[in-house]
This record gives C-alpha cells, structure tokens and sequence, in this order.
C-alpha cells in the first residue's frame, strides 16, 4: 500500500508552529524544522474516520469503553509487541497535563522532579508551573552518543524529597532510544528508593533501522511504579490534540493516578479523539505509521550524508527513534547567538535552539516533511556555509 509523505499540508494562520516561523525563513519560501511534527497529512484511515463523524453532527459527552481500551490493547500488541490489559488505559487530556498530574499525585510544592537533560523543556514547564524543583541529572555526552549518568541519578533518588522521575524514550531532543539493559538499571533504582517513574513513551512507535523501543511496563520489577504516557501525538501528528493514554499496570497506583486526573478537572473524552484513536489503531492505521517510518529513515539518511558532505564538523545524534536529530554545532560556533544568527539570517534554516533544553550552540530537527521541502532547506543551508566560510 502506497501513502503520500511528499504532499505538504496547509497550516492555518493560528498554527503556532507557523507564528514563530522567523520571518526571513518565510520570506525564503523555505519551511521550520522546529516543533515535533509532521508537516504532511495525517493517516488517510483517520481523517475519513473524522469525515464520518463531523457529517454525522452529534458531538456529545464521550466516556471510554470496551472499543476503545481494545484499540489500544490491539496497538501495543502490533506495534509495540507489548500485551497490556484494557484496565490498565487511562484516557486524559494529553500528555503534559498527565505529567502535571503525576507531579501532584507523587509530590508536595518544594520537591524535587528529576530529569535527565538535554530533555523536552515542558517537562521543567510543569514543575515551574507547580511550584516543584527540577533536580538535574545531565546525560554524558559521547562521540556519537549519550548515556545516563547513574551516580549522580542515584544520589538524586537518594534524596526523600525527590520522588518521581521523568523518563523520555525515545528521548526528546537526542533521538535516541533507552533499551532493555539501561531501563532494567532504573527499574532496580527506582524500586530501591521507592521512586515513581512516569515514562513518556509517545515517539515510541517511530523507530528506525530495526529498533524498538521497549515500553517500561514490560521491564522486570518496573509495573508496581511506572505511569507510561502514549498518544497518537507524534505518530499520527496529533500534537495540537490534548489527548493520552496512560498505562499502569498497578492497581493501587492506576486508582489513585486517575482519582488525580480526575479531580485536575477530568470529565468527557473528546469525542472526535475516540473516533480517531479507534480508527487509527487499526491494521490501516499501522501500515501508514510503518511507512511513515521508511520514510523518515531514508530522510535521515539523506540529512546525514549532507552534514558529512558539506558541514562534517557539526555532529549529528538520533535517528534510532524519534523524527528528531539533535546536532552540536560547537565546532563551528562559539555562542548560540552567533550560531542562531547564521542558521535564520544567512541559511534560512529554522530549527530549535538547544538553550531550550539547557545545551547552547545545539539544534534540534525535526524531518518529518517532505523531502524536497528539506532539500530546498539543504541547498540554502549549503549555499550559506559555503559564503560564510564553514568546512
């Protein structure tokens, strides 16, 4: 079956990835590469299903029922190869408002959430905003890859007022994938301390060159505290959509998780959500996901050989899972400003500032676009490089 990843979608003047487009990149005819999401249509099996629905015009209160927990069981089992009971799906309002509520559930105004940065910037956002501090454990940064520092993790669990850590996997921005070994390591930590881990597992069902990410429930000793957070938000480019499905396997822990979400002023599912999350999860929905992924493989392919060609000092992580690539330009560039400067006024390349996530002079791309729309990008990218002196 054949899908079209080549076509661009129009987005609306309210489109918030559209507003913060710089107006040099705009006035160049060239698209952003900032925010996570696909810049082309969604899954045809979707958006019939939401033709259907909005002809039939009632859009009433909508709760979750055997239907929908089995769609979801049905996609963690094809697409994941994980099997999960249908009590174990939580739907909520997306998933930020669920780390949200997992903060409140596992801690007290003053504590600590610990996270592992470079990491998705909202994650500190909800802490900031719930009077929480974030207790940084920063990755070690390799040549070609990262890895968790578990001394410093370690001391931070120790601490009793630290109770929840957040996991990224895929991790967000660094595109890389935690596997079984890492997360049996932090399932025998967070039993140790007693630590609750919520595990955003959203990018999951984008993986590449035979990778799979393994959903944390599925790890020894990691049911009795995991919260898992998945949602069609990046694999059916639904990020504009508060919606989410979380996964605990507890008892105790789902009761009292969703006591929390509920009382975070929870009440009807969005019923457009229903109708698309049962039409995606789906044999149809799954082969566009699958071909969406040969898609960004290939794409991320083409953008690395580029760098290798025409800009082999900048180094390039990701691609293990995730339409992201995160890249460090500091062998070229010695401030963010300089870098920043270059990349919108001479190249018109619009992708995220690394100072978002507490590493200046990095990027992060995301490639999930066209690919002539990404080459169009490329050439002026090269065509700036080559002016500005950069080998």
């Amino acid at each position: 079956m054949e899908f079209d990843f080549e076509t661009l979608a129009e987005r609306r003047p309210a489109n918030m990835k559209r507003m913060m487009t710089p107006p040099e990149v705009t006035a160049a005819g060239l698209l952003s590469f900032d925010g996570a999401e696909p810049d082309f249509p969604t899954a045809p099996v979707i958006r019939d299903a939401m033709v259907r629905f909005a002809q039939n015009g009632l859009y009433g209160f909508t709760l979750c029922d055997d239907t929908y927990r089995k769609a979801v069981v049905w996609w963690m089992k094809n697409s994941r190869r994980t099997d999960i009971r249908p009590e174990w799906v939580v739907p909520a309002l997306g998933t930020i408002y669920s780390v949200a509520t997992a903060i409140r559930l596992c801690t007290r105004e003053g504590e600590g959430i610990i996270l592992t940065s470079p990491v998705y910037n909202r994650y500190r956002q909800a802490a900031d905003r719930l009077y929480r501090k974030t207790v940084d454990c920063p990755l070690i940064q390799d040549e070609d890859s990262y890895r968790i520092d578990w001394e410093a993790l370690e001391r931070a669990m120790q601490e009793p007022e630290n109770r929840l850590f957040l996991l990224c996997n895929p991790h967000n921005p660094i595109g890389q994938i935690w596997g079984r070994e890492e997360l049996e390591q932090l399932a025998e930590l967070a039993n140790r301390y007693q630590i609750t881990v919520f595990s955003d597992e959203i990018f999951a069902d984008n993986c590449y060159g035979g990778r799979e990410c393994p959903c944390y429930l599925t790890i020894p000793g990691a049911a009795s505290h995991a919260i898992v957070a998945t949602s069609l938000g990046k694999s059916f480019g639904f990020t504009g959509v508060n919606h989410a499905n979380i996964l605990i396997a507890d008892d105790h822990l789902r009761e009292r998780f969703t006591d929390r979400r509920t009382r975070d002023h929870y009440g009807s599912m969005d019923p457009m959500v229903y109708e698309c999350v049962v039409a995606a999860y789906s044999a149809q929905g799954k082969a566009w996901v699958d071909a969406f992924n040969c898609y960004a493989e290939e794409t991320i392919r083409r953008i690395r050989q580029f760098f290798e060609r025409y800009l082999p000092k900048v180094r390039i992580y990701g691609g293990e899972g995730g339409y992201i690539l995160w890249m460090d330009w500091r062998r070229y560039f010695d401030t963010e400003e300089e870098l920043m400067r270059f990349l919108i006024r001479n190249a018109h390349f619009c992708v995220g500032e690394g100072s978002g996530y507490d590493a200046p002079c990095f990027t992060r791309m995301c490639v999930a676009s066209p690919w002539w729309c990404i080459e169009k990008a490329l050439q002026e990218l090269k065509t700036a490089a080559a002016a500005y002196g950069l080998r």
